[in-house]
């Protein structure tokens, strides 16, 4: 029996579980396997510090930097199709917490 049901596109969100970050734009959205966790600690370390990261493994990127106004631009994909989102401080450091927990 066929089912159809309305849906609508969500709003921007970042989502981390014990399994996945998901980074949505509203449009598209990335997972990145919460087994690579290191990695994603690493360049949010690094962004926090330096204002910018960029970090890749084989044809995946995941970075940011820091823009004028205080926001954190994540991005996220392979390296021919990003997705980003923007990020309030506040909400860059509870990613970066939640990260550096393990």
């Amino acid at each position: 029996m066929p089912l159809t049901l309305k849906v609508s596109s969500p709003s921007p969100y970042v989502h981390v579980d014990n399994r996945a970050l998901l980074l949505c734009n509203g449009q598209r959205a990335v997972l990145i396997n919460r087994a690579m966790g290191r990695w994603v600690h690493e360049a949010l370390e690094i962004i926090a510090e330096e204002r910018r990261a960029t970090r890749t493994q084989q044809n995946h990127a995941f970075g940011g930097f820091v823009a004028d106004s205080g926001a954190v631009v994540l991005f996220a994909g392979l390296h021919d199709d990003l997705v980003s989102v923007e990020l309030s401080p506040a909400s860059f450091e509870s990613l970066r917490q939640e990260f550096a927990d393990g």
